[in-house]
């Protein structure tokens, strides 16, 4: 099995550096100067359970990959039209397209462009970043992968996440072949837009929220609120998840916020749209009250309105 990743920044960058370290056949599609760190230095991964140097096969043209049997996509939302253009002379007609992407909006965007055969769905969980070396550096010790087949995904993509399951479980990595991926997707979609919303809103932690007045209450209704959502799109989240999720958002101590306050905070681009503003219009949609997400999406699209503003007249 070939396959091609689709970036080599913290998502593309640790998991196919794994994959490189279990053996498979792997080649990333990155720009020019990341290509130029990668042949320089190889691909570097600083992690808890072990840090690794590996040499890869980097290219800037994608019809220099030919047709592969396996894409992964590891880009940011923002980014996925632009993803799309760039791997489509990679994907043949017997290609799987595997997207590692959180949220569900992405996967009818990639159903267009491939065909429902084509595409299989991915979620991860893993703290990590890309220093100024240009070298993977995990920031935590968790680092969990799961990907299965979706509804009219072709016969062939299920062997080819069954090897992609053999192979990541010859490295530390956590993985899981789910039996109802679309299900997996919601139950992350669920956590981490209420997290996105509450910790984006109130420029906090989720500890600093909760020794706010009303901020535990907040935090309860946007959460239940997505729930709902999940609900009325028929992938009620299943109670262990639930518990979970309700366990996050209940330690006072907690200093945990969404990436994306971190990229708010930094001035750059968020998910926001496809985070936030996608749970909101489906709240809208199946008739669920919103909640607290109305003000949460509003401050995110003011915020990117204020630094389109501030990029467009400079002092």
């Amino acid at each position: 099995m070939n396959i091609l990743v689709l970036g080599a920044g913290a998502i593309g960058g640790y998991y196919g550096g794994r994959l490189v370290q279990a053996g498979a056949d792997v080649r990333f599609l990155v720009r020019e100067r990341r290509k130029a760190q990668l042949d320089a230095a190889g691909l570097v991964v600083r992690s808890p359970h072990g840090d690794f140097t590996v040499p890869v096969q980097a290219l800037t043209q994608p019809q220099r990959a030919g047709a592969v049997d396996l894409v992964v996509l590891a880009c940011k939302a923002y980014d996925l039209d632009a993803a799309i253009e760039a791997v489509a002379p990679a994907v043949g007609p017997e290609t799987t397209v595997l997207p590692l992407l959180n949220g569900v909006a992405h996967i009818e965007r990639l159903q267009a462009a491939f065909g429902a055969q084509r595409v299989a769905a991915g979620t991860c969980q893993i703290p990590a970043t890309l220093n100024a070396a240009g070298e993977v550096v995990h920031l935590g010790t968790f680092h969990a992968i799961t990907f299965g087949v979706l509804a009219g995904t072709a016969p062939e993509a299920a062997p080819r996440l069954r090897s992609l399951e053999t192979l990541l479980r010859t490295t530390p990595v956590q993985v899981r072949l789910a039996d109802d991926m679309m299900l997996a997707l919601w139950e992350k979609f669920v956590g981490l837009a209420a997290l996105a919303a509450m910790t984006c809103l109130m420029r906090a932690a989720v500890g600093d929220i909760l020794a706010a007045d009303d901020g535990a209450a907040l935090l309860g209704e946007t959460f239940a609120a997505c729930e709902r959502v999940a609900c009325a799109e028929g992938h009620a989240p299943r109670a262990a998840a639930l518990a979970a999720f309700r366990a996050m958002f209940a330690d006072p101590g907690s200093t945990m916020t969404a990436s994306m306050l971190r990229d708010l905070e930094g001035g750059g681009r968020t998910e926001g749209a496809h985070i936030v503003g996608d749970m909101l219009a489906r709240s809208r949609a199946c008739g669920v009250d919103p909640g607290p997400l109305r003000a949460a999406w509003c401050h995110l699209q003011a915020a990117q309105h204020r630094r389109e503003r501030e990029v467009a007249t400079p002092a």
